[in-house]
């Protein structure tokens, strides 16, 4: 053998060396896969747990805008009132021939 073929058969050796199996490939593969579900196990209960927050959150939102939503109500009752007696108050100065000193 010459030289070349030595180094090629040496090349060969070192890259046949090197080379993985197909029970490396098989180990490397489950591995993976149970690295993966675990991370997906642990975002599954990290999600379960934002939407739980998130969820409450949402709850405590929705009672105070209905709060909210009752008092603006109300508030609008009084808004028609105060007009109703501006409108009186109003009608009883120019029949008293008072100046109106209430801005509109």
């Amino acid at each position: 053998m010459d030289n070349n073929n030595a180094e090629i058969i040496e090349t060969l050796g070192v890259i046949l060396a090197k080379m993985a199996t197909k029970e490396d490939v098989e180990s490397l593969r489950a591995g993976l896969r149970s690295e993966m579900q675990d991370g997906f196990a642990g975002l599954r209960a990290e999600m379960r747990e934002g939407l739980v927050d998130i969820r409450s959150e949402i709850k405590e939102i929705r009672g105070r805008l209905d709060g909210l939503e009752s008092a603006v109500k109300n508030i609008s009752g009084y808004a028609k009132e105060i007009d109703h007696i501006i409108e009186r108050v109003s009608a009883i100065e120019q029949h008293l021939g008072l100046r109106q000193n209430i801005a509109a």
